[in-house]
């Protein structure tokens, strides 16, 4: 079932990134859902999806559990409905519009279903989303085109990288550089020319300032185009770095306090072994006083 154009990432409890596939969005009550799968086949081919609940602000998702039984009723039934005819269009009327393919989204306790393969390719086929084409690799493209030729006899492939901040703020300092000294030298290659105003601007002139116009307009595009979507990739990266330790940190403590508990436990367990052994002796002492008692009453009536 693996397909690109369905796939995004879920952050486990235990932090490790694993790819996923989505099989539905779902608007319910104004709450977005989704119904995902690792591809989990057991023996019998039935195929293991997980359904959950999902929150979009500001371009970052995270997950919302579903603790009513009411609400997870009423998702189950939805995707029973979707699933049970291939033909039939998904209703508008429950339809989400997330956007989640090629995104990242840490993911605790989702509901889980076995079902079959056909259950869930029925409910991939009609799935559905618009990829945009981010407007960051739009202005990346467009820079490319403009500034060399590329040839019409081969085709090229194009793979578009996001550098770093660092290495952003490194090109910047290089690009700078580099226009600094190609205008330093063009400037020492054009001879003086007295300016006279009825005279027409000779081609070597028109070139330099072209070029000086062409310089300052890359420059300012980079400026404009590229940095604002570089600058606000680098903050995501650092948002998400810091949900991943805070939910280290949370699962740490968690991991504490549960290694707390099950070392009361254990003291208990050892405590109430001793006060059962303190009984038992107690218990054995006093049948012996008993045994005692009556070997004496057994020896007077004898006598």
């Amino acid at each position: 079932m693996n397909n690109k154009n369905y796939e995004f990432y879920v952050i486990k409890e235990d932090g490790i990134r694993t790819n996923a596939e989505v099989l539905s969005k779902i608007k319910l009550n104004t709450n977005d859902y989704i119904a995902y799968t690792f591809n989990e086949i057991n023996e019998n081919e039935m195929i293991k999806i997980y359904v959950t609940g999902i929150i979009e602000e500001n371009g970052m998702y995270s997950y919302k559990e579903i603790n009513d039984e009411g609400e997870w009723n009423n998702l189950k039934e939805i995707l029973k409905t979707l699933a049970k005819d291939e033909s039939e269009n998904f209703p508008n009327t429950i339809k989400s519009d997330l956007k989640i393919v090629g995104e990242e989204i840490s993911i605790r306790n989702p509901k889980k279903l076995l079902v079959s393969q056909k259950f869930a390719n029925a409910l991939k086929i009609k799935y559905s989303e618009d990829i945009p084409i981010k407007e960051e690799l739009k202005s990346l493209d467009s820079l490319k085109e403009e500034t060399k030729q590329i040839p019409a006899e081969k085709e090229i492939e194009k793979t578009i990288k996001i550098p770093t901040f660092e290495e952003l703020q490194e090109r910047s300092k290089n690009i700078q550089a580099a226009m600094k000294t190609a205008k330093e030298t063009k400037v020492q290659e054009v001879p003086e020319i007295t300016p006279v105003s009825s005279v027409e601007p000779t081609l070597e002139s028109k070139i330099i300032t072209s070029s000086k116009r062409n310089n300052l307009d890359y420059e300012e595009k980079f400026k404009k185009d590229i940095e604002p979507v570089l600058y606000d990739v680098y903050a995501k990266q650092q948002k998400h770095i810091e949900e991943l330790e805070e939910e280290l940190s949370k699962t740490k403590f968690d991991l504490f306090e549960k290694q707390k508990e099950a070392l009361s436990l254990s003291n208990e367990k050892a405590a109430m072994e001793r006060r059962s052994s303190e009984l038992e002796n107690e218990l054995n002492g006093v049948q012996a006083k008993m045994n005692g008692i009556l070997e004496v009453l057994q020896g007077s009536r004898k006598e």
